[in-house]
């Protein structure tokens, strides 16, 4: 291939291609819908269920609580899809609002009852069987609503958090309650508002005497859970090393962007010093600080490539911002809460100049499946709030040492808005476990709450093992110990700051706007996995995500003989974006049909709920993208047609059902070991897709189909979103949308079309507006070698 250097291009639909969501479905009855007895005796089943919560219910009306009686409405596991939770809503509505409050589980949801009169009409609806047949149908029982407790021997420190009524002022009222009810039976408690909507309660030094006076109170079952506090530590070891490296400096006339170091802060070594901007940020005194970990995250951010003599990222410097969110555990431990207030105040403070955070911290506590954690949700509204980007480890696991399977990510890597590390080999010593280039013993994995694709990249974080004498042995990477010597070690910690580093990178190459979403799409686009990697193809996403990434060079441009695409836009509750005159450059075509390798990344801002569990991302967007015969007229006239174009024997080429498994299975080329990615998303609410095809891999019947040189291309996307986010939107009058970053790479394997060329022609030709990436003035500064 060519070594010129081409960049990549934004472009923008046109109003041709930005049309009205039309209504579907047909009229025939679905298979799971109860008819009959069936549905009789399920329906009185229910009712027999709500009629036992009438004592309660009225003995809280008589006592006018504040707090109000919430149950649980168990679904079937058929009963998740919108439109099913559409029924499931109407039968518990009252007025204009719905009592479906939030989720226990994924097929759990809890629900609220004011009063007699809603109850008794719940029961209405319930006899009325026949009209709400498919509300009956989902439901498999009600039963009482219990606070997860969770208690350990002896003085503890809790964590106490409230149901979310999805009410403001009640919410104000209970958490009044709850703080009148602690103070008065002497409980000292702090809050920490780990988002706009999420306050957690802590407890300290608290016995088992003080949660059941707490159990006992009419403010207990306002809660939603009281757990331990989770407490952080952290440790590293080190090995010493004889090298050394020259010292950078930057250079006065060249930017370069700052990254956030929260961590244990940063000793003002050589090395580092030049590098360091601005004062240290922290709420702890000298003397319980201990900078070693924030120091070596620090070096391998800046000297990550020297120090090993690679060009694993490319960056030209960076500057680093000391924000010692973390004590010396060894001198006191963090809680959780403490450790959240701490962050957010760093961030705060600090977001106009720092926009890229590295987070090499985990909590010990595995995610869960059916809900994602309060770490995770103070990251994203930190995110939200600030418009910044986290990068964060996925977390380390001692397994191995015991012959067991890796652990699942850490809680905070479930962090929908951050960006999740993981940890491969950089080289393979006597008693280490990972080939190079797989993954490493510790780097816990994926997938996080409701399968979502977690961590997303991975990079390099060193290899372990055990001894014959059943000790762990480590071959780490390189970087500095606080005194300023060379020294070891390994850890998601030590990956992570790669990545960040890696963003900082490609953001100060660009001459654009600070865009998160753009930043992380662009990394996720451009990783691939190594030909050396064993793993096989089901494992790839959940232990490296999609692979490790390319360098901030390879990352903004492309040869003459591929074109990236990148369509940055917000896509509007109602409206879809079809693309009929994508343009596939002819210079694909080989003997009649189109070749070619299709590479597509889907990064958006889910709508996010934190009340709703498993559910907590609200929204979801669908692409398609694949060839059709020709355009044709639609008839306005009839049911659910709102557009009046459409597409002809419409094909979407990223689906796996239209290609070869044979093909695919013996295929060894670069693209077939590295790159080909077809995940079948379906209805599952991930908040990056990608994918990565050639269409040399069709079957021979399908090339014929959708492959001939007279059709047409396509590119589709559609917003869907949750029932109880449109509720609540249409009950607040909230336009709801979704900020979307959606990234396409056409590449001809051969290395002789010249596609980037033909695509900028096409987009002019169809009309399309489109921009070359803004790339900054490009000053080289020289990267010391190990000497």
């Amino acid at each position: 291939m060519s070594d010129e250097k081409l960049p990549i291009k934004f472009f923008a639909t046109r109003d041709i291609d930005e049309l009205r969501v039309e209504g579907g479905g047909g009229n025939e009855p679905p298979k799971w819908l109860l008819s009959g007895a069936e549905l009789v005796e399920r329906a009185q089943q229910l009712s027999g269920d709500l009629n036992r919560f009438a004592p309660a219910i009225a003995q809280r009306e008589e006592t006018d609580s504040i707090v109000p009686f919430v149950f649980v409405a168990k679904m079937h596991d058929d009963a998740t899809s919108k439109s099913r939770r559409h029924d499931i809503a109407e039968l518990f509505r009252a007025k204009d609002r719905s009592n479906v409050i939030g989720l226990c589980r994924s097929d759990e949801l809890i629900v609220r009852m004011d009063s007699l009169t809603q109850m008794k009409m719940v029961s209405a609806r319930l006899e009325d069987y026949g009209r709400n047949k498919a509300a009956i149908s989902c439901l498999e029982h009600f039963g009482k609503y219990e606070p997860l407790v969770i208690e350990e021997k002896g003085k503890q420190s809790y964590k106490v958090k409230l149901m979310d009524f999805q009410d403001y002022e009640q919410n104000l009222a209970v958490q009044r309650l709850f703080e009148k009810t602690a103070t008065e039976k002497g409980i000292a408690f702090k809050k920490t508002n780990y988002t706009e909507r999420v306050s957690i309660y802590s407890f300290k030094g608290v016995d088992k005497a003080v949660l059941d006076a707490i159990k006992e109170s009419e403010v207990f079952e306002a809660l939603f859970s009281i757990e331990p506090m989770p407490k952080y530590k952290l440790s590293l070891d080190m090995l010493g090393d004889t090298q050394t490296v020259g010292i950078m400096k930057p250079k006065e006339d060249q930017h370069y962007a700052t990254i956030g170091i929260l961590d244990s802060g940063i000793a003002p070594i050589p090395h580092l010093a030049p590098w360091l901007t601005g004062k240290r940020w922290s709420v702890y005194p000298e003397n319980v600080i201990n900078p070693s970990h924030g120091t070596f995250v620090s070096g391998v951010a800046l000297y990550g490539d020297s120090l090993e003599e690679q060009n694993w990222v490319g960056h030209k410097g960076v500057r680093l911002f000391d924000a010692a969110v973390f004590p010396d555990t060894y001198k006191e431990g963090i809680d959780e809460s403490e450790l959240i207030e701490n962050i957010k105040e760093a961030v705060k403070q600090n977001h106009e100049k720092v926009k890229i955070w590295n987070l090499s911290i985990s909590v010990t506590n595995p995610v869960q499946d059916d809900s994602f954690s309060d770490f995770a949700l103070a990251l994203d509204d930190l995110q939200d709030e600030y418009n910044v980007l986290i990068c964060k480890s996925a977390g380390n696991c001692n397994n191995f040492l015991l012959g067991k399977p890796k652990g699942r990510i850490h809680e905070g890597a479930d962090s929908i808005r951050s960006l999740v590390v993981g940890s491969i080999a950089h080289k393979r010593e006597r008693y280490d476990l990972a080939a190079v280039d797989n993954p490493s013993p510790f780097s816990r994995i994926g997938p996080g709450p409701e399968y979502i694709i977690k961590p997303e990249v991975a990079h390099y974080g060193g290899n372990a093992g055990v001894d014959l004498e059943g000790k762990a042995r480590t071959t780490g990477v390189k970087s500095f110990y606080q005194d300023g010597s060379i020294a070891s070690a390994v850890g998601t910690s030590f990956s992570t700051p790669r990545i960040t580093s890696l963003a900082a990178g490609v953001y100060q190459e660009l001459n654009e706007a600070f865009d998160p979403l753009l930043i992380k799409a662009l990394i996720i686009h451009s990783a691939s996995y190594s030909e050396n990697l064993e793993l096989p193809t089901e494992e790839r996403t959940k232990q490296l995500g999609f692979g490790r990434p390319k360098t901030v060079n390879e990352i903004i441009y492309n040869s003459p003989h591929e074109a990236t695409l990148i369509l940055r836009d917000k896509l509007p509750r109602g409206e879809k974006i079809d693309v009929m005159d994508f343009p596939m450059p002819n210079g694909l075509v080989k003997d009649g049909f189109y070749t070619g390798q299709i590479v597509a990344t889907l990064v958006y801002d889910p709508v996010l709920d934190a009340s709703q569990g498993a559910e907590y991302c609200q929204s979801n967007i669908d692409v398609k993208f694949g060839s059709y015969d020709g355009k044709i007229e639609r008839d306005l006239s009839k049911r659910n047609i709102l557009n009046p174009v459409g597409q002809k024997n419409a094909q979407n080429v990223l689906l796996s059902a239209v290609y070869s498994t044979r093909t695919m299975k013996a295929a060894r080329g670069d693209f077939a070991l590295r790159e080909r990615i077809l995940i079948q998303y379906g209805d599952k609410y991930y908040p990056v897709k990608k994918y990565a095809v050639d269409l040399s891999e069709l079957t021979d019947g399908n090339r014929v189909r959708f492959l001939t040189q007279d059709k047409h291309w396509f590119l589709y996307l559609k917003g869907l979103y949750r029932d109880h986010v449109e509720r609540k939107a249409n009950l607040n009058s909230i336009e709801l949308g979704q900020e979307f970053c959606l990234i396409l790479t056409i590449r001809d394997p051969l290395g002789k079309a010249a596609v980037y060329n033909e695509v900028s022609q096409k987009l002019d030709e169809y009309n399309f507006w489109h921009s070359n990436i803004k790339i900054g003035s490009k000053v080289n500064i020289p990267v010391p070698r190990a000497l």
